[in-house]
């Protein structure tokens, strides 16, 4: 039991190891957060400018994406969080005085599994109760967002074509007061209109753009007898003109995508989709039943070579005449069940679909126990406890994390592979690495000498230019 108690991270230094750990792991949220909400910021700026929105919407927008952004940085975090304090005891000989001591490096590790499970147990409430909603309220801003018209940008000397089927152009501008302006009016077939105004100002008043106008000329040309003309002078005029979405209109929604919904949502949904891709798996066993009496075939290949075989022995057994009415039948048979077979694939990878999202919504967070699994042995291993060594061996695990999940993601999706094993992949290959350098850590107690990997590199690229020369 004391045995258990201590690989639980239940010992005496525990509190100083779980110290260790805190101090980097907010560091890295901190940090890896900033640099992948400062590069959405940046992908993300064509969208904000020239829109017109508040401060308030602007931070709003980035608040809502925040969640996904925490949801990246947090396993990454761990695993920055395991490489400097594990390295930082090892650099300073502090993992050398407790294994002297008599202390395994097993229950050293304990509160690094303690805290990483912690976080894990935290990540899944987040993905499944927290995120789903920040996705959901996101994605409806950004479509708020990208259909709101800009607002009037009037500058003098060009011409403004924000407002449909009108071109305005203003010579001089002093604040809110124009002159010398001029609008072509293009909404109609049979009338140009053309108006001229010394003097005059515009406001927007909701979806609705006011022009009042002082001084000026109206000419109306008819377009389909240029003899029709008309000229009106006015000393004040005032246009109405309706522009749709020129303020920022918010919607609600009921409809979720599948990043949107919690694990019972998308249950809901798999047990849905099933439901229907049963429905038509008895109505193709049905029709080979009938007319090949067969039954539980779910390859469409195999389908089309029984009635390709079906079809030449009825020209071998059968006189022409029939034989040719019968395969008329045949490939009927085989249209209709082509189009059934994909509307069975449609429905499986829906089915899909969701059950990848749900088993991403555990994945992921347990990634937090196999990257401190992963940083604890490695950062014994360099005895380097900085944020350089740190951040370069996280990014590469972490890298080759997401290429398998985002790869298993695909795969899955063209039901090519099972969602389990597509999410699950990664986390297994990385745990069998974890156990490894555990492994080597608690036995063969070496360390890796990076200084002696990059004079290798270097000797391997003069050697390399020497050649090519």
């Amino acid at each position: 039991m004391r045995k258990f108690f201590a690989v639980c991270g239940v010992w005496i230094g525990s509190r100083y190891i779980y110290r260790e750990l805190l101090f980097p792991f907010f560091f890295s949220i901190g940090a890896v957060t900033f640099v992948l909400l400062l590069n959405f910021l940046i992908k993300s700026v064509d969208r904000l400018l020239g829109k017109g929105l508040s401060f308030r919407v602007i931070f709003e927008f980035l608040y809502l994406n925040l969640a996904w952004i925490i949801a990246m940085s947090v396993p990454m975090a761990v695993l920055v969080a395991a490489l400097m304090s594990y390295g930082r005891l090892a650099e300073d000989n502090e993992i050398t005085a407790m294994r002297s001591s008599g202390i395994s490096f097993l229950t050293i590790l304990g509160p690094g599994i303690v805290f990483g499970t912690v976080v894990a147990v935290l990540m899944v409430f987040f993905h499944n109760n927290i995120l789903p909603d920040f996705n959901h309220k996101a994605r409806l801003l950004t479509g708020d967002i990208y259909r709101k018209r800009p607002g009037l940008n009037i500058e003098p000397g060009y011409f403004m074509e924000d407002i449909p089927d009108y071109s305005i152009y203003v010579k001089e501008k002093s604040g809110d007061h124009l002159r010398k302006i001029t609008i072509y009016s293009k909404d109609s077939q049979t009338v140009q209109t053309t108006i001229y105004a010394d003097s005059g100002y515009v406001v927007v008043d909701g979806n609705t753009v006011l022009f009042t106008l002082y001084n000026g000329e109206i000419h109306e040309l008819g377009l389909e007898n240029l003899q029709d003309y008309r000229r009106t002078d006015f000393q004040k005029h005032r246009i109405a003109i309706p522009v749709d979405n020129l303020m920022l209109e918010r919607r609600e929604s009921a409809r979720r995508g599948n990043r949107e919904m919690t694990i019972g949502m998308m249950r809901e949904n798999v047990q849905k989709y099933t439901l229907e891709r049963n429905k038509v798996y008895v109505k193709i066993d049905k029709l080979l039943k009938a007319e090949l009496d067969t039954v539980g075939i779910r390859n469409l290949e195999k389908v089309k070579q029984l009635i390709n075989l079906k079809k030449q022995q009825n020209l071998r057994s059968i006189e022409k005449v029939q034989a040719e009415a019968k395969n008329r039948r045949l490939n009927s048979l085989q249209s209709r069940l082509t189009g059934e077979f994909n509307l069975a694939f449609s429905y499986q990878r829906q089915v899909n679909i969701y059950s990848v999202e749900i088993h991403k919504k555990i994945s992921i967070p347990f990634a937090c126990i196999v990257f401190m699994l992963i940083g604890a042995p490695l950062g014994v291993m360099t005895r380097r406890g900085g944020i350089a060594m740190a951040a370069v061996l996280s990014i590469l695990f972490f890298l080759i994390y997401y290429v398998f999940l985002i790869g298993g993601e695909e795969l899955a999706d063209m039901v090519i592979i099972p969602p389990f094993w597509a999410m699950w992949t990664p986390n297994i290959l990385l745990l069998a690495v974890g156990i490894f350098l555990i492994y080597y850590t608690t036995w063969e107690q070496k360390i890796i000498d990076f200084a002696r990997l990059t004079q290798l590199f270097r000797k391997i690229f003069k050697f390399r230019s020497k050649i090519t020369k």
